[in-house]
């Protein structure tokens, strides 16, 4: 072994404070690049330094779990959940020990003197008294959250909270008092913010005040607690411990899910919209198969003492949910656009509960018995059924409102009345009519997303269409010019390219929207019919001004969202659908 080829790099190094990828239990995580020696016998060597650690500290009975993947390896400790700082510590030690024995590197620190460290940072941070409290909690079947300054019991209407430093007594405490609510996690590339709000709507339609948690906001009822991307577990914290959350339903991305785990151990449903190429090479997840691993986790929630306890609601004409499915031992109700969808048709012989469209109307259907929810065209987000992803979000919302045993007169009255508008639904096919031409507005991000929305405009008739287009500067080449190739689909007669000036990210000024224009160039639209700005809003100005009776403009816009939604309603003179 030639140790002068070997690359070791820590990439990461952080807490896990929720069932994961790797395993069920908090503790400490590092994903590291390795290469020029084979990754296995770095797992090992890793193993024995940790185990050393581990029973060193007083720790025998924490587990190890690793990963191989390209580029690396993800090693990680189970740890009790007082002392995650300091599991960090160790598992950190444990990898630069492995690097020293590998590389033939002296030791930085004494091992003796670095057990002795740690024993001091586990003292400072251990807290029997909230370990009493957890304890007590799963004894009585009680729900429970916990965060460096709080622990509280209880969601919703119950939930009560105490400063870590000021923590109960459980003798003093009324046990019965604390109740959970229903709950649900919502995740996939595309789709998962438009699902929330959807469910948002339906459980207010069945008389419930819903508190969702989403990658724009935190919200209970109609009131917006707060702006931002509340999609891990400080964003569940907050909207199950507020006092009018009745149900709540929960966004979970990629990032929190690898970066912390799950915000909470069991959840009653869960649905998984869809997987696609995205964010790729982050967390050791380099594969769309391993992306689909990753958001699979959400089903770790239906699981309680290994016994299944919900519903995992999937999308049949996934591939990569379809492969996976028979590694998810939980209940599951598929869905899908078409009723012959031979996933869907073996759920159903077997009495599974499945949804799908039949002649334009979409249905329910749970051992042998069959309902209507409502047509396709009845419906305003699928905008006649042009918007194929909304009837597939529509079908995954049912899927996932029938596990919470909610009324189909419910469903039908807010998938009725949920529009692709700017208050709806902000960013998300948002609909606007200006002078007598239609205007649709999106944050699609991503090739399948773009496919999406190409797609439902490539199926509306339109005198002209116009395709306004801007990226962000960290996509590579290669996905610039394939998100841009997928949003031609539309067959526009003008596309304009914005730049991002926010979202360069290394990159030169006008070096992605040239990208975008040779890019059409190559795919056959003539020079005079191209245009740049400066900016989305510049760009949107331009089309706005351009648009006459019967044209369609799809407006791709990354940023200054509020700044062209204002621009646009107000040309519109209010008359968005």
């Amino acid at each position: 072994m030639n140790r002068e080829n070997i690359t070791l790099s820590l990439d990461d190094n952080r807490r896990l404070t929720g069932k994961n990828l790797l395993s069920d239990q908090p503790g400490a995580i590092i994903d590291a690049f390795v290469s020029g020696i084979d990754k296995l016998i770095v797992v090992n060597i890793w193993s024995i330094y940790a185990n050393r650690l581990l029973k060193a500290v007083n720790w025998p009975n924490e587990k190890l779990y690793s990963r191989i993947f390209e580029d690396g390896i993800t090693i990680a400790i189970s740890a009790p959940l007082d002392a995650l700082y300091a599991a960090c510590d160790l598992n950190e030690l444990a990898w630069q020990l492995t690097c020293e024995e590998l590389t033939n590197t002296a030791n930085k620190e004494e091992i003796s003197a670095a057990i002795t460290r740690l024993k001091t940072t586990i003292a400072e941070e251990v807290n029997p008294k909230l370990l009493e409290l957890i304890e007590q909690s799963k004894a009585n079947n009680i729900v429970y959250l916990v965060d460096d300054d709080e622990f509280s019991l209880g969601y919703g209407t119950t939930a009560q909270c105490w400063p870590i430093s000021a923590l109960p007594e459980p003798s003093s405490l009324n046990w019965s008092q604390y109740k959970s609510i229903p709950l649900a996690y919502v995740t996939g590339t595309n789709g998962k913010s438009t699902s929330v709000r959807i469910m948002s709507q339906i459980i207010e339609q069945s008389g419930k005040c819903c508190g969702v948690t989403s990658t724009d906001f935190i919200r209970v009822g109609n009131n917006i607690i707060d702006h931002g991307d509340y999609s891990g577990p400080g964003g569940a914290r907050m909207l199950l411990r507020h006092p009018d959350t009745e149900t709540a339903i929960l966004e979970v991305a990629r990032g929190g899910i690898l970066r912390r785990g799950l915000p909470i151990d069991n959840v009653d449903a869960a649905l998984i919209t869809n997987i696609a190429e995205d964010h790729l090479g982050q967390y050791g997840i380099n594969t769309v198969a391993a992306l689909a691993k990753a958001k699979a986790v959400v089903a770790k929630g239906l699981m309680n003492n290994g016994q299944s306890s919900g519903t995992l609601v999937l999308n049949a004409d996934d591939e990569y949910l379809v492969a996976l499915a028979p590694e998810l031992p939980v209940n599951k109700c598929w869905f899908s656009l078409h009723e012959n969808n031979t996933t869907l048709q073996q759920h159903k012989q077997k009495g599974g509960a499945v949804c799908f469209v039949r002649d334009q109307q979409l249905i329910y259907a749970n051992h042998d018995e069959e309902s209507i929810i409502i047509a396709v065209n009845d419906i305003p987000m699928t905008l006649n059924g042009a918007a194929l992803h909304n009837i597939q979000n529509a079908l995954g919302a049912i899927g996932l409102a029938k596990c919470f045993n909610i009324e189909n007169k419910a469903i039908k009255a807010a998938l009725s009345i949920f529009a692709s508008n700017s208050e709806d639904n902000p960013g998300r096919g948002n609909q606007f009519k200006i002078h007598q031409a239609q205007v649709i507005m999106d944050f699609a991000h991503n090739v399948h997303s773009m496919e999406a929305m190409a797609v439902t405009t490539a199926n509306i008739k339109a005198q002209r269409k116009f395709l306004m287009l801007s990226h962000a500067g960290d996509r590579t080449d290669t996905e610039i010019i394939n998100m841009t190739k997928t949003a031609l689909k539309m067959q526009p007669d003008f596309i304009i390219a914005a730049e991002v000036a926010p979202y360069l990210r290394g990159r030169e000024l006008g070096e992605v929207p040239q990208l975008i224009v040779d890019t059409a160039l190559a795919h056959g639209m003539k020079k005079c019919n191209i245009f740049t700005f400066d900016s989305p809003f510049l760009g949107t100005k331009y089309v706005v001004e351009q648009l006459a009776k019967d044209d369609l403009a799809l407006l791709m816009v990354l940023s200054e969202r509020d700044k062209i939604t204002e621009l646009l309603l107000d040309k519109s003179s209010n008359t968005s659908v």
